[in-house]
């Protein structure tokens, strides 16, 4: 087993119980996946006093969530396993992006269109457009998406019509806990055409997280492959 170590608030994770004090970081990990087999997936441990927080899957920087650990703290540290690395087949324009911890196989479109003429592409390179339903992924989405594009981006995210919940693209909806991405006021159903999701990147970051749009707007699009 080998620990990644992250320090500051790049990474970050969602604190299961309370702390304990713990001889190492190695120990704190151990002791926390034996506590908490299958949900303990990463831990924050102080070098200096010992304490040692459990923690869930660990995911970028989430700028509207604010129950996240660690907080700023010279003495603490985040330790974390890293997913398995996906296969990806990079002669088509796919390539591997990695955001603490969480590796994705991605084609970043290099031309605009519509929802649907996103979800058409995707679908032409035995992929889907990406569906970011947990913070890991949506965090890494927002990363990849600001840094390579830079500019506003469909994820498979969607409704039908006015009054329905928005769902990802494999049918789950959107959760009260994943709410909390949408910008503020959003979503607001412009004109009463808005049932597509994005994201946007004009006030980055201080404009954060989903907002709705008509589904014929002209967007960039991520691909992630088919399993």
């Amino acid at each position: 087993m080998y620990l990644t170590k992250v320090t500051g608030e790049t990474c970050q994770t969602e604190q299961l119980a309370e702390a304990w004090t713990s001889p190492s970081p190695v120990t704190c990990y151990l002791d926390c996946t034996a506590s908490y087999p299958g949900r303990c997936l990463s831990t924050v441990y102080n070098q200096a006093t010992g304490a040692c927080i459990p923690g869930g899957p660990v995911f970028g920087k989430i700028y509207s969530f604010n129950e996240s650990i660690p907080r700023s703290s010279p003495n603490s540290a985040l330790f974390f396993v890293n997913s398995t690395t996906p296969a990806c087949n990079t002669s088509n324009g796919f390539a591997l992006y990695e955001l603490c911890g969480t590796t994705v196989c991605m084609y970043l479109s290099t031309w605009r269109g519509w929802f649907k003429d996103a979800v058409s592409a995707c679908a032409g390179m035995n992929s889907s457009l990406f569906i970011a339903n947990t913070w890991a992924r949506f965090a890494l989405f927002w990363s990849v998406s600001l840094t390579y594009l830079n500019i506003d981006t469909y994820l498979w995210l969607s409704r039908n019509s006015d009054g329905e919940p928005f769902v990802w693209g494999n049918g789950e909806p959107l959760s009260d806990k994943m709410k909390a991405l949408w910008e503020p006021n959003q979503p607001d159903n412009w004109g009463g055409i808005d049932h597509c999701g994005e994201v946007r990147h004009y006030n980055a970051p201080n404009l954060y997280g989903l907002n709705d749009v008509a589904c014929w707007s002209d967007r960039a699009f991520i691909c992630e492959p088919n399993n």
